[in-house]
C-alpha cells in the first residue's frame, strides 16, 4: 500500500492558523481533497483535525466526502466517532485496516501531529504539498517539531489554479547507518 501525505500550506509551510482556521486557503484546495479522497476511496485524519473541521467549517465537513473508508486516528480509547467513520489508535493500525479492505493507497491528510507520527514510523511513501500564495506570521506547521528526517526525491512540480503550486516528492528509503 502506498501512503500519500497530501496537504495544503502557506508558502512558509503552515497548514492552519493557531486556532485551526484555514481561511487563507482557496476553495480549490477543498475540491482537490474531495477528488483525491474519492479516487483513493479513503482518507486518514487525526482526531484533532476532525474536531476542528467539525467545529469551524459548517458545510465543508468530512461527512460529505465520497470515500468508503474514513479513518480517524486517536490515542483516546474512549473516544467514539460518528457513524460512518472507523477509529484506530496508531498509524500502523490505519494501514492495517485499509490493507484489510484491499486499498492500494492511503490518503493521509493530517494534521501536524499525525503527519509526524507517520513520518517518524517511516510510513510515508509520497508527499504532495500544494502551496497557497500567502505567507503567515504564525500557525500550525505541516509537521510537529519532533526528532525525524524525511529525505525526499522530487517527482513533479506544477502550477495549478489560483496561483497555487503543487509539489510532489517520493520519500527516499532510509539509508543504513552501519559502517
Amino acid at each position: 500500500m502506498r501512503v500519500t501525505c497530501m496537504l495544503n500550506t502557506s508558502i512558509n509551510g503552515l497548514i492552519a492558523r493557531l486556532d485551526g482556521q484555514e481561511d487563507f486557503l482557496c476553495h480549490d484546495n477543498w475540491l482537490d481533497f474531495l477528488s483525491a479522497a474519492k479516487d483513493a476511496n479513503n482518507f486518514v485524519i487525526g482526531r484533532n483535525t476532525f474536531d476542528v473541521v467539525a467545529r469551524l467549517y459548517e458545510g465543508f465537513g468530512f461527512d460529505d466526502v465520497q470515500a468508503a473508508h474514513k479513518v480517524i486516528v486517536t490515542r483516546n480509547a474512549d473516544w467514539c466517532a460518528p457513524e460512518g467513520y472507523i477509529v484506530v489508535n496508531s498509524p500502523q493500525a490505519a494501514i492495517d485496516y485499509l490493507r484489510g479492505k484491499h486499498m492500494e493507497q492511503l490518503l493521509l491528510v493530517g494534521g501536524a501531529g499525525l503527519n509526524t507520527s507517520f513520518a517518524q514510523a517511516g510510513l510515508i511513501d509520497e508527499l504532495v504539498i500544494t502551496l497557497e500564495p500567502v505567507v503567515l506570521g504564525n500557525g500550525i506547521n505541516l509537521f510537529a517539531p519532533r526528532n525525524f528526517d524525511l529525505p525526499l526525491r522530487h517527482i513533479k512540480t506544477e502550477v495549478v489554479s489560483n496561483g497555487r503550486t503543487r509539489l510532489a516528492y517520493a520519500v527516499k528509503p532510509a539509508e543504513s547507518k552501519i559502517s
